[in-house]
């Protein structure tokens, strides 16, 4: 679930913020009818092939696809080719809505993946259906628009009701998708489909065409930076910070600040018993209930099964009432084990729990330490709250020592 902090708001307003400044931008073209220049009208498509290289260097497909599907619209709508343009947006206000929820939905496995070349070929069927549509393509197939209903739909005036109907079902997605997983791409896809929408609006504009086009591949741009760097510094497989982040976190901490070792106990009997997919679930729920119950601090995992916390600007007593509140409430969570056989959905007759299901209790170790004059880098504090961390475990396990 999104929590409401600093640079992940930030992070989640960007795309509004852009679009935002090409409204206003947008307007004052409009109200002074001044032609832009050459350079402000290739933009778009300098962005575009960039946002595209982006894609492919870190093989994300489903941003390719997106702005493959907006550069599509951008060449169509925006030159004079012959072309029905009613019959243009028509098509292309039906193809953007849908396509987007099916691209946010659709797993990431790359662009060049089996995975990968079925949304291209989906994505070349659906523009060959638009081109038919508007008449560029055989003549002979014109009769189709005749007899076929996604035809007779794109026959309405401005943007069709339905089309308008799908972009609110997938904006609802998007943002339901953002707060539920806090993935910044699925607000970036918010609002680069709520950008599409005003293109769609002013389709006979060309200039304030450029404006949008152009904020909505740098919405794209922007968000695939900021997927790279969370690749780089969160741990894949509990959400939290990497240890490479907790690198970088440290060289900006002052004088004082106070240090936690938090350490799974019994972590490899887990793994032995149950199996590593079985301990990967267990580091999940860990990994959550530490970000669940940490305020004031930074949470990382630092490596197997022990996460760092750095609390900057913190003394030991001012952070012990949240950490012994997270041992507790780690040690009254159990947590349940999935039979082999369970099914993904709630099945409608509940079946009595089989032979070898059933939950396990874990608690955790906890070791502090905090920055003192005697200690000259925050290595030095981290092998102190390792130290402690050990002293946890001779004490029997379950407990806080600093």
């Amino acid at each position: 679930m999104f929590k409401f902090e600093g640079k992940k708001t930030i992070i989640a307003l960007f795309p509004f913020l852009i679009l935002f400044l090409a409204w206003m931008l947008a307007m004052g073209t409009l109200v002074s009818y001044n032609k832009l220049n050459v350079i402000f009208i290739t933009l778009p498509y300098i962005l575009a092939f960039f946002a595209l290289v982006l894609c492919v260097w870190f093989q994300h497909s489903r941003v390719f696809y997106a702005v493959a599907v907006l550069l599509f619209t951008m060449s169509v709508i925006s030159s004079k080719n012959g072309l029905n343009q009613k019959a243009l947006v028509n098509g292309i206000s039906l193809l953007i809505p849908v396509g987007f929820i099916m691209l946010a939905v659709m797993e990431e496995r790359g662009i060049t993946s089996k995975n990968g070349l079925i949304k291209g070929i989906v994505f070349i069927f659906l523009t060959f259906f638009i081109l038919i549509d508007a008449g560029t393509v055989n003549p002979a197939l014109a009769g189709l628009k005749q007899t076929h209903l996604a035809f007779r739909i794109m026959e309405d005036k401005g943007i069709p009701g339905l089309s308008i109907f799908l972009f609110i079902v997938c904006l609802c997605v998007l943002l339901a998708r953002f707060l539920i997983l806090s993935s910044m791409m699925d607000i970036a896809f918010t609002g680069a489909a709520l950008c599409s929408f005003i293109i769609l609006h002013f389709a006979g504009y060309p200039d304030v065409l450029s404006i949008f086009f152009s904020a909505v591949f740098l919405i794209f741009i922007i968000a695939l930076f900021e997927a790279s760097y969370s690749l780089a510094f969160h741990d894949t497989l509990t959400g939290v910070l990497s240890r490479r982040a907790m690198e970088q976190e440290i060289l900006r901490l002052g004088n004082k600040y106070t240090v936690a070792m938090v350490d799974i106990d019994h972590f490899k009997r887990v793994n032995d018993t149950y199996g590593h997919q079985i301990g990967d679930d267990v580091l999940k729920m860990i990994a959550s209930l530490i970000n669940k119950n940490i305020q004031s601090g930074k949470v990382f995992r630092y490596g197997g099964e022990e996460f760092a916390i750095i609390f900057p600007r913190r003394s030991p007593d001012e952070v012990i009432d949240q950490l012994d509140m997270l041992r507790i409430n780690i040690e009254k969570r159990p947590f349940i084990i999935r039979g082999k056989d369970r099914p993904k959905k709630k099945p409608k007759r509940i079946i009595s729990r089989r032979k070898g299901e059933g939950s396990i209790n874990v608690t955790v170790s906890i070791g502090v330490a905090e920055k003192t004059e005697k200690m000259r880098s925050a290595a030095e504090v981290i092998e102190e709250a390792d130290r402690a961390l050990y002293k946890a475990k001779k004490n029997g396990r379950n407990c806080i020592v600093y």
